[in-house]
């Protein structure tokens, strides 16, 4: 019987990875018949929860209004109480503000800082500094480990590192003929070319404008450029269709948009390359695993919490941070890698991530932690 009854809490459960991260564990403790609960202003994912073992309570823990705080405070100890909670774990900034304003708390406290967050403004650094005033502090890369540790002049001794997971049987799951004909033809997609797939929400810090600037001046009318993401940003998104039709790109690049995440792996498995080449670098990196896990082609910037994927893997894969002027090459280099030493490489990356990277490592490392602050 385990002696932790667990809340994670977080803004919303809309897209994402912190959000997908938060599923994963609540299933899994659900798979272990222990009880938990999520905490949020709700979204779309909310049905992908085991309501079996995990409630799902609504409160606008998303809330930036800081003069509500307290309200919202007192709501979200009433339910502690309620439910027996014992242990509480914040997954982001606005969360961690609102449990400030509880005393005299009666259980343990856990963040998750995934990622080093920007602004180095005296407000912005206490803003964020705010996710570290807990019992238990983890990170979800070395790299996020590193950076806040100086950063927020954290002792890095009480910093955990627990890697962002991947599902390695889901992406090793083989992918119907019928599911491949339905992303073809939902799409549009044009599989007698080399796709160049760039997964990323859009948003300025992702680099798609750049990317597409590089992928402009290419000269190989072989490619074709998708980019799939969440689109809520919507300025960003005119601005970069905008760019593709002022390039007259619109025979060769499209923006498919926000991706179910069987769609997603499909498109994965139809493309000739993964791309991520993001402006600041990420506190993990989630679609460059999941693409190794598929044994994949992919191309990326060398930094942040990708560093710690790529660290033992090829350098075919790598890209400096910002030399957007070796991307091209490398990326006529990579599509034309003798098939046989791609395969080989391919497979010691896939092995690689499997090992270090699984979803299985990070949840039960989550449990193991939950045990260890519940006593």
């Amino acid at each position: 019987m385990s002696s932790f009854n667990v809340a994670q809490i977080l803004p919303s459960l809309d897209s994402g990875g912190v959000e997908r991260g938060t599923i994963e564990v609540a299933n899994y403790l659900s798979e272990l018949n222990l009880k938990n609960n999520i905490i949020s202003n709700g979204g779309r994912l909310i049905k992908e929860i085991d309501k079996n073992y995990t409630d799902h309570f609504q409160l606008p823990v998303n809330s930036k209004n800081f003069f509500i705080y307290p309200l919202i405070a007192n709501q979200l100890k009433k339910l502690i109480i309620n439910q027996n909670i014992n242990v509480v774990h914040v997954r982001s900034r606005a969360p961690a503000w609102i449990l400030s304003f509880i005393k005299n708390r009666n259980f343990k406290t856990i963040s998750t800082f995934h990622n080093v967050y920007s602004g180095n403004s005296y407000f912005k650094k206490i803003y964020n500094k705010q996710l570290s005033k807990v019992d238990q502090i983890v990170a979800i890369s070395n790299y996020v480990k590193n950076e806040i540790s100086k950063k927020y002049n954290l002792d890095s001794n009480k910093i955990k590192v627990i890697n962002r997971g991947v599902d390695v049987k889901y992406f090793e799951k083989p992918i119907l003929d019928s599911q491949i004909e339905n992303i073809i033809n939902k799409y549009q997609i044009d599989t007698s070319k080399n796709i160049i797939l760039y997964p990323a929400r859009l948003t300025n810090w992702k680099g798609q404008i750049e990317f597409l600037d590089i992928f402009n001046k290419m000269q190989n009318d072989n490619f074709l450029l998708y980019f799939a993401g969440d689109t809520k940003n919507q300025s960003y998104t005119e601005k970069l269709q905008n760019k593709i039709q002022s390039f007259n790109l619109g025979h060769k690049c499209k923006i498919i948009g926000n991706l179910l995440r069987d769609d997603l792996k499909t498109l994965y498995y139809l493309s000739s390359i993964i791309t991520s080449f993001p402006l600041q670098a990420e506190g993990f990196g989630r679609t460059i695993s999941e693409a190794l896990i598929m044994k994949k082609k992919i191309l990326t910037f060398n930094y942040g919490g990708v560093k710690d994927q790529l660290d033992k893997l090829d350098d075919i894969y790598k890209v400096d941070p910002h030399k957007y002027n070796e991307i091209d090459i490398k990326l006529q280099n990579i599509i034309k890698i003798d098939k046989e030493k791609f395969s080989n490489i391919s497979l010691n990356s896939k092995d690689y991530i499997s090992k270090t990277f699984s979803k299985y490592q990070m949840v039960q490392s989550y449990v193991d932690l939950y045990e260890q602050q519940s006593i």
